[in-house]
Formats: structure tokens, C-alpha cells, sequence
């Protein structure tokens, strides 16, 4: 009896799935298409870092022998050129594969479900692709008529969505078929299982990393921003330019902060003008300071303003206050998390000195 409802779920899920992918649009494979080419050329400078980190770090402390770190660095050379070469490909139209419609009935799914831009799932989603660091995906980046991290978030919930439903799909034709198979319980539930976690991993690790990434540049943002602040602060209240402080500032240590402050400047060397630079620095960093800080250098640029080293510096001590207290907030996270093993500890002590005493006691 089960074996028969798993075939009629299967069968029913299987049409709708054709159904909704029928009805998807044209623009929904040249979205699939471009996010698909993004998705290498972010592996491709994720791997790329890697490999600059690797080089710097081994040069320094020789971590592992010549032989093993040109073994490595060869097989990332390979990866490197696979996701370039993907890249390309994509980006010329000359490659799309079954894998790649999957996630076209998300997009229609979404479509019915009348999630748009203007749901706060898809604003977070669009946000934290935006402070991902990846230029194409930065806020003011648009590609017809739609914002790159749009485009891109909206293929990341749909390939999720898309996945999921193709894993309870397969896990239930499974289900059918360890049934048929004559399979006890466990033997058609732990496959069925494993086909829908697969499948749904599968969906899920491109939105967890991106998630991810964001997250990690937040905090390491929040890090470094005191120290950035307080140097071009110090310069701009010397009576030194503000161009020229953040760039004594971003060539004091490499951070990410000083990082960005150094792609910022390039921009601006490169044609780009001082808001605009700004502006797409604020979109790849998420911090309020940071953009307190970019409001008053373009007003200043705008209308002038006399007062901005005053301006700086009280932006630089509310950021060391908050700092502060965000390093009081984690001390007191870290005390509450080592409570339990320290009672622990103390349990065990107590045991480890009663017992013998008492069984002094006993003789």
C-alpha cells in the first residue's frame, strides 16, 4: 500500500515538476545562464585568494616542502582554469546543461508564490550578496533592468527551492523501488533519506556559502573599521586631505578594511569620481560607521565642510564605544559558555576527593 502512494506521489510530483518548468520564462534561463557564470568566476577568485594566502603564508614559515606546495598549487592552477574555461563558456551561450534547468520551476514556483524584491527573504538574501565583495554583485551593478545581486539571489532561493523538490521526488521513486525490492523499513527509509539530504544539500551550499562569506566580512569589517577610522580621523583633523589620508591609511597594514580602502582608490585613479568610489565601497561593506563616514566625506565634497575632522573624530569615538561594549558583550557570551564545563570540572574534583574520603571513613 505504501509502495502504491509513493508511486502515485512520485508521478503526480513529476508532472507538476514538467508543468512548472514549461511555464518558466525565457529570462529565467539567461538568469540561470549568467548566475551560472558568476558561480565560476566566484569559485575561480575564491580559489585564487586561497592560493595567494598559501604562497604568502609558506614563504614565511615554510609550512610544507617545496615538492607538496607546487603539487597544490598545480592542482588549484587546474581548478582555476576549469572555472574560467566554465566561465567563458557560459558567458558566450555555449554552454548549458540538463543540471542547469533544474532550478527553473524555482523560478516559477517563486513566481506563484508572488515573491518578489519586496520580501524581506529575498532583501536579505539580495543584501548579503551585495556585501559579498564580488563587484558584479555590488548595488549599483544592474544587467537590463534588474540588480546583479537580484538576479543572483533569485537563483540561489530557486536552485534551493528546485533541489529540495527534486529530492523528496527521488527519495520517494526510491522508496518505490527498495519497496518493490522487498527491502525492510530501514532499508527503503535510510536510502530515501540520503537521496532527498543529497539533493537538498546540493541546493543549499551555494546559498550557505554565500551567506557565509558575507557574514565573515561583516566581522572582519566590524574588526578593522576602529583602526581605519582613528588613522584617517588623526590625519584629516593634521589638516591633510582626505584622499591622501585614506590612502596613507589603506597602505598601513592589509586588512580587508585597508583592502577595500585601496580598491576604492584605484577606482578613483581609474576615472572613477570620489562619490562614485564611495559609494561602491559602502555597497561591499556593511557597517553603519563606515557608512556614516562615506555620507560626510561626499557631503563635504559636495557643499563643503569645514568642520570634517571634527566629523571623523566623533564618528571614531562612537565606533571605539561600540566597540567596547560589542568586546564586553562576547567576554560575557564566552563566561556563560564555559559555565558548564566548569561545573563540570567541579563535579568531577568533588567525586575524585569524596569518594576516597568517604571510603576512609567506611574501613
Amino acid at each position: 500500500m505504501i509502495g502504491v502512494i509513493l508511486m502515485v506521489f512520485v508521478t503526480v510530483t513529476a508532472i507538476l515538476f514538467l508543468i512548472e518548468t514549461g511555464k518558466a520564462s525565457k529570462t529565467a534561463v539567461a538568469e540561470i545562464v549568467l548566475s551560472k557564470a558568476w558561480s565560476n568566476q566566484f569559485a575561480r577568485q575564491t580559489l585564487e585568494e586561497k592560493k595567494e594566502k598559501f604562497l604568502e603564508e609558506n614563504g614565511k614559515y615554510h609550512t610544507v616542502s617545496e615538492k607538496k606546495a607546487a603539487r597544490k598549487i598545480k592542482e588549484w592552477d587546474k581548478q582555476i582554469g576549469a572555472y574560467q574555461k566554465n566561465e567563458e563558456q557560459y558567458m558566450a551561450g555555449k554552454r548549458f546543461s540538463l543540471l542547469d534547468l533544474i532550478p527553473l520551476p524555482g523560478y516559477q514556483f517563486l513566481s506563484d508564490l508572488k515573491l518578489d524584491g519586496d520580501s524581506n527573504l529575498l532583501r536579505k538574501l539580495t543584501s548579503s550578496c551585495e556585501h559579498t565583495g564580488y563587484v558584479e554583485l555590488e548595488r549599483n551593478q544592474e544587467t537590463g533592468d534588474k540588480k546583479n545581486s537580484a538576479i543572483y539571489a533569485y537563483y540561489l532561493l530557486a536552485s534551493l527551492i528546485a533541489y529540495t523538490y527534486v529530492g523528496v521526488m527521488l527519495a520517494c521513486f526510491i522508496g518505490v523501488v527498495t519497496i518493490a525490492a522487498g527491502n525492510e523499513m530501514a532499508g527503503v527509509v535510510l536510502p530515501m533519506a540520503v537521496c532527498f539530504a543529497g539533493c537538498a544539500l546540493y541546493g543549499y551550499i551555494p546559498y550557505d556559502n554565500l551567506q557565509s562569506t558575507a557574514a565573515k566580512r561583516q566581522e572582519e569589517i566590524d574588526l578593522g573599521f576602529p583602526n581605519a577610522i582613528s588613522k584617517i580621523a588623526l590625519l584629516a583633523a593634521a589638516g591633510m586631505g582626505i584622499v591622501k589620508a585614506i590612502e596613507e591609511t589603506a597602505g598601513s597594514d592589509d586588512s580587508l578594511m585597508c583592502r577595500e580602502l585601496r580598491l576604492a582608490l584605484k577606482e578613483m585613479n581609474q576615472g572613477a569620481t570620489v562619490q562614485g568610489a564611495f559609494l561602491r565601497l559602502q555597497c561591499r561593506c556593511n557597517n553603519k560607521y563606515l557608512d556614516k563616514m562615506v555620507t560626510i566625506i561626499t557631503k563635504s565634497y559636495v557643499s563643503g565642510n569645514t568642520n570634517l575632522g571634527s566629523d571623523l573624530k566623533g564618528i571614531n569615538d562612537e565606533c571605539w564605544l561600540d566597540k567596547k561594549h560589542n568586546a564586553r558583550r562576547m567576554g560575557e557570551k564566552i563566561q556563560n559558555k564555559l559555565f558548564v564545563p566548569t561545573m563540570l570540572m567541579f563535579v568531577g574534583i568533588l567525586v575524585v576527593i569524596v569518594v576516597p574520603a568517604m571510603s576512609g571513613f567506611n574501613l
